[in-house]
């Protein structure tokens, strides 16, 4: 640069200054505007969702059954095959048989042995028959003296003359219990008091004999007394 040049820059620096702080200001508005336009709002900020997923369960694994131990097989005998060997047949000679001299028959005797009687049967001794229970007995000769003075009666007209006495019946019963007779052995000397024994035996009723009772028997005697008295 020549020495005329320098004076003149010299004396514009003060321009060149200004119109370069001039150029900057310009270059920095337009640089904030171009920011300013170009400026893009934030997007809205999206929250995070955490999920806190479970431990995945872990499942058994199926057990598997032993499975069962074969015995062993036992060993297949080995049959050997063998060839029969084969049998010597021997030559046999014809021999001419010779006629045996006929013995002479001489009768014999042969004894004869005696015949078992034949064994008689012994039949079984029958049954024994059953015992009679004399206690079933007396239980029912009991019930029959209840039933007959259950029908006793003692006549108002006896009783009214001060009629009184034992009286003596003989009945006899059945295996059924049904009055086959009845009569008077000893009379209380009033024959309204005898009638009135009498009625007592006929009008009562009597149950059948015990299976254990009088065994063997189709019918039984039975004696009775009935007293008629006056009780003032």
């Amino acid at each position: 640069m020549t020495a005329v040049a320098i004076p003149l820059v010299y004396d514009k620096r003060e321009w060149f200054a200004q119109g370069g702080a001039m150029l900057a200001g310009i270059m920095l508005a337009f640089a904030i505007t171009h920011l300013a336009i170009r400026h893009d709002p934030l997007p809205p900020e999206t929250p995070i969702e955490v999920t806190l997923a479970e431990p995945p369960v872990e499942q058994p694994k199926p057990v598997e059954p032993p499975k069962p131990i074969e015995p062993p097989k036992p060993p297949q005998p080995v049959h050997h095959e063998s060839k029969p060997e084969p049998v010597k047949q021997t030559p046999v000679t014809p021999v001419a048989a010779k006629p045996s001299p006929v013995p002479e028959s001489n009768p014999v005797s042969v004894p004869v042995a005696p015949v078992a009687a034949e064994a008689k049967t012994i039949p079984p001794a029958p049954p024994s028959p059953p015992q009679s229970n004399a206690a079933a007995e007396g239980r029912f000769a009991k019930d029959v003296r209840a039933q007959i003075e259950h029908n006793k009666v003692y006549p108002d007209s006896a009783r009214d003359l001060g009629m009184a006495g034992a009286v003596e019946i003989l009945y006899v019963l059945d295996r059924t219990g049904k009055l086959v007779s009845a009569e008077v052995t000893k009379s209380s000397g009033y024959p309204l008091l005898d009638q009135a024994a009498l009625r007592a035996v006929r009008s009562a009723s009597f149950a059948a004999f015990p299976a254990d009772a009088w065994v063997g028997e189709n019918q039984k005697e039975f004696r009775t007394k009935l007293v008629f008295s006056i009780n003032y």
